[in-house]
């Protein structure tokens, strides 16, 4: 017998034993990256990371960085300044304080990344007191788009910045925008009803008269 078949022999021994050495069921699940798997509001994991990493580094000067990119942004669009005026004069202490509470809103939301609900929970319970004294949805993904652009340029996360953390904080200045006009909508939705029902309770006298 050749060297060749004697070798091919064990290969084909060696095979068999693969065979019967691999259970027959269940049948082992393939592996899976489940690192670019999204969840329900549409980040994976590796950009749910890059926005951690971030703010871990931004925290600590969220203060500079509201109020910096509140006046650059203000700067740019002059006309909205008319939202923090009362009776001619600039409400500096709400100015600042809405400059600061948009930076946290976005800290906390992305404190909450793993549990959707508190997520939005966050949304529900902070965004609408952005939305007072008539600023609208337009006006809060503006905002939030500034600050964005601001944290993407900022030496803070020089050695942290990558495409990866640009999607993330495109996707979460696009939740907080949708959010701001779903949450007008309802507002809408919300005046037309009670104006109706309020013109309902009032003819409703004169028709049984």
């Amino acid at each position: 017998m050749s060297q060749t078949s004697v070798k091919r022999g064990s290969e084909e021994s060696l095979e068999d034993k693969r065979h019967v050495d691999q259970p027959v069921y269940p049948k082992p699940l393939p592996k899976r990256d489940i690192s670019y798997k999204v969840d329900e509001n549409q980040f994976t994991m590796a950009e749910k990371a890059a926005l951690r990493n971030a703010w871990r580094l931004i925290e600590p000067f969220q203060r500079r960085f509201g109020q910096e990119t509140f006046y650059r942004f203000l700067t740019e669009h002059e006309h909205l300044i008319d939202f923090f005026r009362r009776d001619g004069k600039i409400n500096m202490s709400k100015l600042h304080g809405h400059a600061m509470a948009m930076m946290k809103l976005m800290g906390k939301l992305i404190h909450k990344l793993d549990i959707n609900l508190q997520f939005r929970l966050a949304l529900d319970e902070n965004l609408p007191n952005h939305m007072k004294n008539g600023i609208d949805s337009s006006y809060m993904k503006m905002l939030a788009s500034a600050l964005k652009s601001y944290i993407i340029e900022s030496s803070v996360i020089e050695n942290h910045k990558s495409c990866t953390l640009t999607r993330a904080l495109n996707q979460l200045v696009q939740i907080i925008g949708d959010y701001a006009q779903v949450h007008e909508a309802r507002k809408r939705a919300f005046s037309v009803a009670l104006r109706q029902t309020i013109m309902g309770s009032i003819d409703s006298p004169k028709s049984s008269i």
